[in-house]
C-alpha cells in the first residue's frame, strides 16, 4: 500500500508556507511556468481543504486526512496534465 502511495504522489509537490498551509504543485511544470501551481492546501477544524487554482482559480474541496487530499491531487493532476 505504501509504495501505491508514493507512485500516486510521484508529481504531486507540496511545500510548507505555514504551520497549516502548503503550496500544491505540479512537478512536471517548470518553476516560473503558472501550470506548476495547482492550488494550496490547509488544515481546517481537522480536515484538510484544498483551494484549486487550475483549471481556475476557487474551487474547494475537504479531505478527511492529507492522505486523501494528496491521492485525489494526483489523481486530478494526471487526468488534467496537458
Amino acid at each position: 500500500m505504501v509504495r501505491q502511495a508514493e507512485a500516486i504522489r510521484s508529481h504531486v509537490e507540496l511545500t510548507p508556507i505555514g504551520e497549516t498551509t502548503w503550496r500544491v504543485c505540479d512537478d512536471r511544470w517548470a518553476p516560473g511556468d503558472r501550470r506548476r501551481i495547482v492550488g494550496y492546501l490547509r488544515l481546517v477544524d481537522g480536515e484538510y481543504e484544498m483551494l484549486w487554482m487550475r483549471p481556475w482559480p476557487g474551487p474547494t474541496y475537504r479531505y478527511p486526512t492529507m492522505e486523501a487530499a494528496i491521492a485525489a491531487v494526483s489523481l486530478r493532476v494526471r487526468l488534467t496534465a496537458h
